[in-house]
């Protein structure tokens, strides 16, 4: 990942950026109140669910849409101001801008697609055959150069229209969920070649996808929305190890939860104690609000109950029945168990030998979970 240093220019800047739309006579608010600095050279991964707002967001910065509130600048040149009525329009934002369906024309060749923003930008025919040459060898896509789009595999077309968005020099690359018509296996390649052509050509770029496990491999930062607004940002590891709300933890992966309750020793569930739980009970400061306790399938082991060694005050042990074995990513076993009604997953087993329907202990280390006082995170 780049390292963004705290004098880095600021390549765009959000600040107060709204929009609401009417929807059958009633007010929508797709974005509310953004502020977001994209340093210069960054990779900006915003990600949420569908609805939450990050394709609102990343059509107002390009001009396809006006914000209701709020100001976008662009290399310090102010594009859109809602108190000062200024809304430069799209094409002279100098933006490039990567889609879903990467737009090629059909009927041009490479060469005629990626030098085509340079013909609308009126730019002589020698230099554009120097940019064209130059930025299709930067992708290594020389080769392709006569062919047209339809002759193309879908990872030859992605990088066809990264390069024609690359080609006029943009302040900012924008990318609309660029990976996502692809096959799981070329999304995955396709990554590692996104994030190496960034290292070596250093544009800076705001991409946006509803796939957790693609912001968290290629953001220098990462944006998480929710319901128009920024939920949590930071980096990739930081937005990982501590999701700020049970929204956060949930979108993020986390699929073990638990309802629970204060008391002075511990924190328990269905009226039972749980085991290592008394430091994060200590935490609790407000015993009115609703307490969540999440962990992660990666962090949880199971053992058979009767062959659980002992735990300690550094461990949370709850007690369920093993109710199914699944074939998870990778090939890997998981395990599913059932506790009280709530299936949790576990990607470690201890001991052999266990089968569907046996009484099983589920363990993890106390620090590695999290627990939510309401929205708020208050452990680890």
């Amino acid at each position: 990942m780049t390292t963004v240093l705290s004098d880095t220019r600021i390549a765009a800047s959000l600040a107060g950026v709204g929009k609401s739309f009417l929807v059958k006579g009633r007010q929508v608010d797709a974005l509310r109140d953004v502020d977001l600095d994209i340093h210069e050279g960054e990779y900006i991964v915003i990600v949420g669910p569908s609805g939450c707002g990050k394709s609102t967001l990343i059509r107002c910065i390009a001009g396809l849409e006006s914000p209701t509130t709020g100001s976008i600048t662009l290399n310090g040149r102010t594009v859109y101001d809602a108190e000062r009525h200024v809304d430069i329009k799209t094409n002279d934002r100098n933006l490039g801008m990567v889609f879903q369906n990467y737009a090629l024309w059909p009927h041009m060749s490479v060469e005629r697609n990626v030098a085509y923003p340079l013909r609308m930008r009126k730019i002589g025919k020698g230099e554009r055959e120097r940019r064209v040459a130059s930025v299709l060898t930067a992708l290594e896509c020389e080769p392709l150069a006569t062919r047209l789009p339809a002759e193309l595999s879908g990872g030859q077309q992605q990088r066809i229209a990264l390069a024609r968005a690359l080609v006029y020099e943009p302040e900012v690359l924008l990318l609309d969920e660029p990976l996502s018509a692809l096959d799981a296996l070329l999304r995955i390649t396709l990554r590692t070649e996104l994030l190496q052509l960034h290292r070596s050509l250093g544009f800076t770029a705001l991409h946006i996808t509803h796939d957790q496990e693609e912001a968290l491999e290629m953001g220098d930062r990462v944006v998480l929305m929710r319901e128009g607004h920024i939920e949590q940002m930071g980096p990739p590891a930081e937005v990982y190890r501590r999701p700020i709300s049970p929204y956060a933890a949930h979108f993020l992966g986390v699929r073990n939860r638990l309802t629970v309750t204060r008391t002075a020793r511990a924190l328990q569930h269905a009226g039972k104690l749980i085991p290592g739980t008394g430091p994060l009970s200590d935490r609790v400061t407000d015993e009115s609000s609703t307490l969540q306790l999440f962990v992660r399938a990666r962090d949880t082991h199971v053992f058979h109950r009767e062959a659980a060694p002992p735990t300690s005050d550094h461990q949370i042990d709850l007690e369920g029945v093993l109710s199914q074995v699944v074939l998870g990513e990778g090939g890997r076993e998981q395990y599913v168990v059932d506790i009280d009604g709530h299936a949790w997953f576990a990607q470690h087993a201890e001991g052999s030998g266990l089968a569907e329907g046996q009484p099983i202990v589920v363990r993890v280390a106390s620090d590695l979970a999290l627990l939510y006082q309401g929205e708020s995170l208050i452990s680890i």
